[in-house]
């Protein structure tokens, strides 16, 4: 091999290489670009999902809300038209209201049915249920046990807020209600 081939090969080699290199690191950049990009993606995942979650316990909160206070109202309702009754009165406006918190109960009732937990729903459910049975019995004129029922429908009423406070991460105290902590 004479001078001139070995300066060929070097030239070209020399060339060769260059351009290599220039491909090299062009792949590189890509691969660098599409890591970054899945990374952006990924974290951009992430975010909406935290947003989802965000926006699906605000909603969840809001059903809360409006069923914690429906359950209360008709629960105080039935409580106040059977006092009433008891005493002797059967008061026009105790029956329409408490008819009113019955129907109001049991659209919040049906709505939270599609979008709260079963556990909820199934404390939620037992109390409703409960009070429903006793809002017959008041309607009725049967009052023989209606104040037993009111009374675990009030321990009801706190078993179905401290579930709902418990799916919201909001709560520690226990399900069932500690000894004279709060009426009876």
């Amino acid at each position: 091999m004479d001078a001139s081939t070995s300066a060929l090969i070097v030239a070209v080699a020399g060339v060769v290489g260059t351009l290599a290199s220039g491909l090299l690191a062009h792949r590189g950049a890509l691969r660098a670009v599409s890591v970054q990009l899945t990374h952006a993606e990924r974290q951009w995942r992430r975010e909406r999902e935290a947003q989802e979650r965000g926006e699906e316990m605000a909603a969840r909160r809001a059903v809360y809300i409006a069923l914690n206070q429906s359950l209360r109202q008709y629960h105080a309702a039935v409580y106040r038209d059977h006092r009433a009754r008891v005493a002797g009165r059967v008061e026009p406006e105790l029956t329409e209201r408490r008819e009113a918190d019955r129907r109001a109960t049991r659209d919040v009732y049906a709505e939270a049915q599609m979008t709260v937990p079963d556990e909820v729903m199934e404390a939620a459910g037992r109390l409703f249920h409960l009070l429903e049975q006793t809002n017959r019995s008041v309607e009725s004129g049967d009052l023989d046990g209606v104040p037993e029922r009111l009374a675990r429908g009030s321990e009801w009423l706190y078993e179905v807020r401290q579930v709902m406070r418990r799916d919201l991460g909001i709560s520690d105290l226990p399900v069932q209600r500690p000894p004279g902590y709060g009426s009876v």
